[in-house]
């Protein structure tokens, strides 16, 4: 599994002996960081988006957050 791919609030529940018996993985960080894009984006009331621009740019700066955090 890549970083892209890896659950944005990973949640591990463990038994008292302390083995696993849960996960919750939810969004992942790719989807994370592209959805704070673009409610970023959306914040700026002078500029109007449609939705197919405002995917690709949110997911673009998702997969450009990812690959800086990977070097």
């Amino acid at each position: 599994m890549n970083n892209a791919d890896m659950p944005a609030m990973a949640h591990m529940e463990y038994n008292p002996d302390n083995q696993p018996i849960a996960y919750y993985s939810g969004l992942t960080k790719r989807e994370y960081f592209a959805a704070l894009a673009m409610q970023g984006m959306l914040s700026n009331p002078e500029k109007e988006y449609d939705p197919d621009t405002l995917t690709e740019e949110a997911v673009g700066h998702a997969d450009w957050l990812l690959k800086a955090l990977e070097g």
